[in-house]
């Protein structure tokens, strides 16, 4: 990689670290600033506001309006893709002549141009993004949002081919890897998930409650806490919720719950707290996709972890859950699991199987996969 010099293309802007895709993003810019990498980050901006942290791990941020207008949502290419289409993006590309790491296909308009034909480019994919939004079609209740994911699904998969224009995809998870490999015949290599975290916790006493969190605004997880807030009501089980939430339903049924409480989050800080002390974190999710990083934060933080199979599916993570599809089967793991210690070979499998998500590994990993 010449000059040690990278564009990193993001598709928004990846500070605070709050959700899965900012998480990535901004703990791979970190490990990469940490292992001498002068990066050049080009972030679109609509909502999250300029984040002078970025400024630490980067030479320059640039920051790129999103068009936002609904004539996008018309045209043949994802909207998702052409909301991000930016002329001066691509020119400070062409100018610059260091690779290229497009963060999500959201990002990958510029692949278009040929002129970046003469430069290294590599795009991250997050999840299978067509299989991702058929998912949101599926579960969304609102028949107009309903077509929007479809529609988007749809397009998605057709342009999905620009990725045969970079050089190489870094797949998430070993069943995205497989997707893009053998069904779309791209070049693709598994990159695990960058986190947060340095070290695994070695917790040693058992611990107090369940814990459900997330972003409770996405429709996904509003479902499940609905959900699992039904099922803790039949049982005599502490229950945490934590997340962001105007729902009011949902705080009402869990002020009913005598053994049930909801906690604003506030911080990644006490997030971590909250999963130390949780003795089962507990996840649920109607929609397959990626690998799921609020699962590897509780694998590095915490003790059980007690996951229907949309959350492990395809992730390689598998074995490092308890498995529940059902509720009668969640209730009896949830017993099952709240008498038990989490002992040493637990510990250990773990240790082994998380091995592939050190970060300082993996950034040296992606600065071979940057060299011609």
């Amino acid at each position: 990689m010449l000059n040690n010099e990278l564009n990193i293309v993001s598709f928004n802007v990846p500070f605070p670290p709050d959700n899965g895709g900012a998480v990535d993003v901004f703990y791979k810019l970190k490990s990469l600033s940490e292992a001498g990498v002068r990066i050049y980050l080009h972030t679109f901006e609509y909502g999250r506001g300029k984040q002078p942290e970025l400024e630490k791990y980067c030479e320059k941020v640039t920051y790129y309006k999103r068009d936002r207008s609904s004539i996008n949502g018309l045209r043949l290419t994802p909207y998702i893709v052409c909301s991000r289409k930016n002329q001066s993006l691509v020119q400070n590309l062409i100018a610059s002549n260091a690779p290229i790491l497009f963060e999500g296909i959201h990002t990958t308009y510029p692949l278009k141009n040929e002129k970046l034909k003469k430069v290294r480019t590599l795009v991250r994919m997050h999840n299978v993004e067509h299989d991702y939004y058929r998912g949101l079609s599926r579960t969304e209740p609102n028949l107009l949002k309903r077509f929007y994911y479809w529609v988007e699904s749809v397009k998605l998969k057709r342009y999905q081919r620009i990725l045969k224009k970079c050089d190489l995809v870094l797949s998430i998870s070993p069943s995205d890897h497989a997707y893009f490999e053998k069904t779309l015949q791209v070049n693709s290599v598994i990159l695990p998930a960058f986190h947060a975290y340095d070290r695994m916790q070695q917790l040693q006493k058992k611990g107090y409650f369940a814990l459900f969190h997330g972003d409770l605004s996405i429709r996904d997880n509003s479902k499940a806490a609905h959900f699992l807030t039904g099922v803790f009501s039949k049982i005599d089980i502490p229950f945490i919720v934590a997340g962001r939430t105007n729902d009011k339903n949902l705080l009402a049924k869990i002020e009913l719950a005598k053994n049930i409480q909801f906690i604003h989050l506030d911080s990644q800080e006490q997030l971590d707290d909250l999963i130390q002390r949780a003795h089962i974190n507990v996840f649920w999710s109607s929609n397959a996709s990626g690998v799921k990083i609020k699962l590897v934060n509780a694998l590095f933080n915490g003790r059980f972890c007690l996951a229907n199979t949309p959350v492990v599916k395809g992730s390689g993570l598998e074995d490092l859950c308890e498995i529940a599809d059902d509720e009668k089967t969640l209730i009896y793991k949830l017993i099952q699991l709240m008498d038990q210690e989490f002992k040493e070979d637990h510990f250990g499998l773990r240790k082994e199987r998380l091995a592939s998500y050190d970060k300082k590994r993996n950034a040296a990993l992606l600065l071979e996969l940057l060299k011609d």
